[in-house]
């Protein structure tokens, strides 16, 4: 008795505390002693064939894993689910379990949204114990989905907390040539997007003091900038204070960042010196033009 309990909290732990009834047989606990266990509460059943494993509190991964397990073998999270555990798109709430699973006859589940698709090796992973999908891959699901901006936004959310470069997303889309929303995918890739209050203002200073305007949040030799002058060969960074002690003190590293000839401003810059900012850029667009012309 103890020996299979210790089985069942072993397997429980690995998953999240949720276990379906293969794995319990493949344990060694029989169809009898499964029976008891749901009788006396120590297994709850969140799925046919999938079980809670002795307690009611909620879990968003344990959702997810019990979605995977009720679907069967080769089974995958993927879709919105995964762009939320991930932090490429932000939801109110955790979003209703999705899985891809290459089974066109496999049955639905309630409560689980189910995608039939042959999925590529390279296009799956494990995350938190969980198999899923790729980000390349998640970003490819959702295109048809998400609009032209939440995309980008996505996109470059990818890039930042993942390092989901263009050519991995590229791969992806070679690797899954007929998944509609690659066109609407590879268009977000080259996007310009503004994704806070501080790069809007800085666009809304540009074009109150005539000065032309970046593209924005693009990728320029290997990195995100924040904004860039591909005809000048300039960019500006426009940084927060938020991993500084205060912030005067970011402000002031700002500055000498500034004087080392990285571009870089700040709140403060945008909106409480917009003459000087706006005079600073000014200089540095011409700078850029008249090398750019004697080059």
């Amino acid at each position: 008795m103890g020996a299979l309990s210790d089985r069942l909290a072993e397997l429980a732990h690995r998953q999240h505390g949720r276990v379906s009834r293969e794995q319990l047989l493949v344990a060694g606990i029989d169809r009898n002693r499964i029976t008891r266990w749901i009788a006396d509460g120590r297994l709850r059943r969140v799925h046919h064939g999938v079980y809670a494993v002795g307690h009611r509190a909620p879990s968003m991964l344990g959702d997810y894993m019990a979605a995977v397990l009720a679907s069967g073998r080769d089974a995958v999270l993927s879709h919105l689910p995964v762009a939320y555990m991930m932090r490429t798109i932000a939801t109110a709430s955790p979003p209703p379990p999705e899985v891809t699973i290459p089974d066109s006859k496999s049955r639905s589940r309630p409560g689980i949204t189910i995608h039939r698709s042959q999925l590529h090796s390279l296009d799956v992973a494990v995350l938190n114990g969980i198999p899923i999908t790729i980000l390349p891959r998640v970003l490819l699901d959702l295109a048809p989905r998400l609009t032209s901006d939440e995309l980008g936004r996505a996109c470059h959310e990818a890039w930042v907390r993942h390092r989901t470069r263009p050519r991995h997303i590229e791969a992806c889309i070679a690797r899954n040539p007929h998944k509609p929303g690659a066109a609407k995918l590879r268009r977000a890739l080259g996007s310009d997007i503004t994704l806070s209050m501080l790069e809007d203002g800085f666009l809304e200073l540009l074009s109150a003091y005539g000065l032309s305007r970046p593209r924005t949040n693009i990728d320029y030799r290997g990195d995100k900038v924040d904004c860039h002058w591909p005809e000048l060969g300039l960019t500006i960074e426009l940084l927060s204070y938020r991993y500084h002690a205060s912030r005067r003190a970011f402000e002031l590293d700002v500055a000498r960042r500034r004087r080392s000839n990285h571009y870089a401003f700040t709140y403060g810059d945008v909106f409480e010196r917009a003459p000087q900012t706006a005079a600073e850029v000014g200089e540095l667009i011409g700078g850029a033009r008249r090398r750019s012309a004697s080059g």
